[in-house]
């Protein structure tokens, strides 16, 4: 009944409606008397103020379901947010840890290329001395 109404409402638009309803009522006094179009009168705001309350309440579930829809978009885009952002910082964690694991490497390709050259100037020995094997050590 209510979508009838409804339908019926949407058609006739508000003037359509309270003309229906006038012409109800005066129908009804033409063959009822007074009585009978106030009880029509009655009758027809009952079912306006019914049709409204339906309409109002599904706006009003329309609106509580699109809230609680944007409640969870909200929330899926704070956790991406989170996400990227511990991504952001795992990769500049990385980075930091690669730049350093560089600079070891070229400290320890010069060290290398420092006991390099003072093996190339010395004569061949059969033991190596208490500095080289330290030079080795910190390599």
């Amino acid at each position: 009944m209510t979508a009838l109404l409804g339908l019926l409402g949407s058609g006739l638009g508000p003037a359509g409606i309270v003309a229906a309803l006038v012409a109800a009522t005066v129908a009804a006094w033409a063959y009822l008397g007074r009585a009978g179009a106030i009880a029509v009168a009655l009758l027809g705001l009952v079912l306006v103020a019914y049709v409204a309350g339906s309409r109002q309440a599904t706006v009003a579930a329309e609106l509580s379901s699109a809230k609680a829809d944007a409640a969870r978009a909200a929330a899926a885009l704070a956790e991406e947010r989170r996400q990227v952002e511990a991504a952001a910082s795992i990769a500049a964690e990385d980075a930091r840890r690669a730049i350093a694991a560089e600079d070891a490497a070229a400290a320890a390709a010069t060290r290398l290329r420092a006991l390099e050259e003072a093996l190339a100037g010395q004569p061949d020995t059969p033991c190596a001395t208490a500095d080289y094997a330290r030079r080795l050590r910190d390599l």
